[in-house]
């Protein structure tokens, strides 16, 4: 008992020394950035606007996460992709996905503004940056939407 500790432990500490922490790493990211301005001539920024990252709920891919874009009008999403879970039906084990769709929602008060639907949205790849173009305040609309992509 002692010996199989100890040699978890050892390897434990290798694979802690050679930096190899699958997640947080460039290969399990994705980035999603985009800014929100308060004027139609795009020159004042809006400052805390809610972004939500909206996921399929059956998928454990990439968790839902909500942002406020800072006082640059600008917001910023750090989506960590995770391993599906084993399937032991097929006998597969953990794997990570090469992608996931996911939608995006811009909340101001009660309007919003729709930049993709969680079924027919982005598609994110990890290690990709997601450029959203700038949109304005007068975009949102009252509801389920206010724009489309």
């Amino acid at each position: 008992m002692k010996k199989t500790i100890l040699a978890l432990v050892a390897l434990s500490a290798v694979v802690l020394l050679a930096g190899c922490d699958p997640f947080g790493s460039t290969e399990t990211l994705t980035y999603i950035t985009g800014t929100i301005y308060a004027d139609t001539a795009k020159t004042v920024p809006a400052e805390g606007i809610a972004v939500e990252l909206v996921v399929d709920p059956d998928s454990s891919a990439v968790r839902g996460q909500t942002v406020f874009t800072n006082a640059a009008g600008v917001f910023f999403i750090e989506a960590q992709f995770y391993p599906s879970l084993p399937n032991t039906e097929t006998g597969t084990g953990y794997s990570m996905p090469s992608s996931v769709t996911v939608g995006l929602v811009a909340h101001h008060g009660a309007e919003s503004y729709t930049y993709a639907e969680a079924d027919d949205g982005f598609v994110l790849t990890a290690g990709d940056t997601l450029t959203l173009w700038p949109i304005d305040l007068s975009a949102f609309g009252s509801g389920s939407g206010g724009g489309t992509r």
